[in-house]
């Protein structure tokens, strides 16, 4: 049986207790009212772990780059060719959003990659 903390709704004594995983409230052994079940704090844990040794990355200083950089490649690779052939979007709004653009010799090409990066 998991282990659970208990927080008693009129004392506000905390207590843990071996129970079913199906066991919401108990009763509180100071007052004898309802005690119920408390989440488990996750806030706290931190991850120290290191994903790229050769430079040195840490997982929390730059995962969230990372996974930002993946998003927006993904949308521009594998989205926008997909928005593009779908026939859904006129011309004009393909434009204003950049998904489509006019190369040197005057023919209609989709974008691949972000504006940014072209």
């Amino acid at each position: 049986m998991p282990k659970y903390t208990f927080t008693c709704c009129s004392c506000s004594k905390s207590s843990q207790r071996y129970v079913s995983k199906s066991t919401d409230n108990v009763v509180c052994d100071e007052c004898f009212a309802r005690a119920d079940r408390q989440m488990p704090s996750l806030a706290s844990a931190k991850t120290t772990e290191t994903v790229d040794k050769l430079l040195n990355r840490k997982h929390l200083a730059d995962h969230s780059l990372v996974l930002k950089e993946r998003k927006l490649d993904y949308y521009w690779e594998i989205e926008v060719p997909k928005m593009v052939d779908s026939g859904t979007y006129s011309l004009e709004t393909m434009l204003e959003q950049g998904w489509v653009f006019y190369n040197e010799k005057g023919e209609l090409t989709t974008r691949t990659r972000p504006p940014q990066k072209s």
